[in-house]
């Protein structure tokens, strides 16, 4: 079966079920962001060990296992994999809610991790064969809006839950459904045929050959350094409107989930529609789009986290910081990377390879960000607490920026290898 051997209705059930999987993928991992502050309260936690906890502790296991897991699916089924996967990290979130010490916690977490390493990769490989390549961007970034639907289910569904019946119950509530979801993948989608041999080489000859794709190295670079402040400020950034701007528990659930979710939704579908159309003028805007995203995103963050916690507007009779607004416009750009990006190494990859090539980025962009940026940034924290009080998580997110700009430099190197390579 090619892509044409499927009809636009079933490739859209197809995109739509790999969409909702996405979402839960998101939520369970969200989840404990805006549960920060009531789980370090009642274990007593630092900042550096609430770092390690939603950063290290998951990402390590997530990302490490992300290339195996890849290459199983590249060999076996991908649709069983991703099934397998969702039942699995869903009921590691509903046992997070029956923790009871932070270590218990952690080890559900990891728990978490070790589920979510079958979900993305495979989802992007058979999107890739469902979807031709002058669609591709636009199909992946389509995929990539459920992140922000889940970061909005998970911060304000979370927060909701959390304030009425505690926080364990808010793991409990959005573990429960993924189960569900997980039999709708294995019943309905079809795993399409491959033509392209399976070939008898070893994982570490595919790792090699994969990071040899010209640009391939630079691209998974530029998401990693990306990532690190990415993961860092989204996991922080709820803390930090408590703190800084005094917000509660529910408010800041609302604020956050509301702003990423309706930034995250333009500027991925934006970014998608917009490189499928670019890139047919020039190949470089497939990564060129990624990098002008990345340098308009550090200035409008900057001043989410400077601007002054005096200056509100009224909402609905509520006050709301005027520093929301820069993380609603920094988000938009901020998402512009996510569509082009993935569909550049999916085009850049064999047939045979796919998963494998989009498990490698994501171990980069997910070890090095999601375990590094929260910890890294608590750490930071913690040592400039001394000297800054309240302010010094403001202070530990704002220097954590710089990254971004390196990001946007390295993905503007990969674009003409990139071209050399997919012409």
């Amino acid at each position: 079966m090619t892509t044409n051997s499927f009809s636009p209705r079933y490739r859209a059930w197809v995109l739509f079920i790999l969409w909702v999987t996405y979402i839960l993928n998101f939520v369970d991992r969200q989840l404990v962001t805006i549960l920060l502050e009531p789980i370090k309260l009642e274990f007593g936690a630092s900042d550096t060990a609430m770092g390690f906890m939603t950063g290290f502790a998951f990402a390590l296991f997530y990302a490490s296992l992300g290339v195996p897991v890849a290459r199983l699916a590249d060999r076996w089924s991908r649709r069983n994999v991703i099934a397998i996967s969702v039942g699995l990290w869903s009921a590691m979130t509903a046992l997070c809610g029956m923790a009871g010490s932070f270590w218990q916690l952690a080890l559900a977490r990891v728990g978490v991790g070790i589920g979510e390493a079958g979900g993305t990769p495979p989802s992007h490989s058979l999107l890739a064969d469902y979807f031709p390549p002058q669609q591709r961007a636009t199909a992946l970034s389509i995929h990539a809006t459920a992140t922000q639907f889940g970061i909005l289910i998970g911060m304000l569904g979370g927060a909701i839950v959390a304030a009425e019946y505690g926080w364990r119950m808010a793991f409990i509530f959005f573990g429960i459904p993924g189960i569900i979801v997980a039999l709708l993948v294995a019943f309905t989608v079809r795993e399409p045929a491959r033509h392209t041999p399976l070939g008898t080489t070893s994982m570490l000859e595919d790792i090699r050959h994969i990071w040899a794709l010209p640009g391939f190295s630079l691209i998974a670079m530029a998401g990693a350094t990306t990532a690190l402040a990415a993961y860092g400020l989204g996991t922080w950034s709820p803390s930090f409107l408590m703190r800084t701007h005094g917000l509660s528990l529910v408010e800041t659930g609302f604020l956050l989930g509301g702003a990423g979710a309706v930034s995250g939704i333009v500027g991925a579908v934006t970014g998608g529609i917009l490189c499928d159309r670019l890139s047919k003028r020039d190949k470089r805007w497939q990564l060129w789009l990624p990098a002008a995203g990345a340098f308009a995103t550090a200035p409008l963050m900057l001043c989410f986290l400077l601007w002054p916690e005096s200056q509100q507007f009224a909402v609905a009779g509520s006050l709301v910081p005027v520093a929301i607004i820069f993380t609603l416009l920094g988000g938009v750009v901020a998402a512009f990377w996510i569509g082009p990006t993935y569909a550049a190494i999916q085009t850049l990859a064999p047939g045979n390879m796919r998963a494998q090539a989009a498990a490698i980025f994501m171990f980069m962009f997910n070890l090095v960000g999601m375990g590094l940026g929260p910890l890294v940034i608590g750490m930071l924290s913690d040592a400039l607490e001394p000297f800054y009080g309240t302010d010094s998580l403001r202070y530990a997110m704002s220097i954590s920026l710089s990254l971004v700009l390196l990001g946007g430099f390295l993905f503007l190197r990969a674009a003409p290898k990139y071209v050399s390579a997919s012409q």
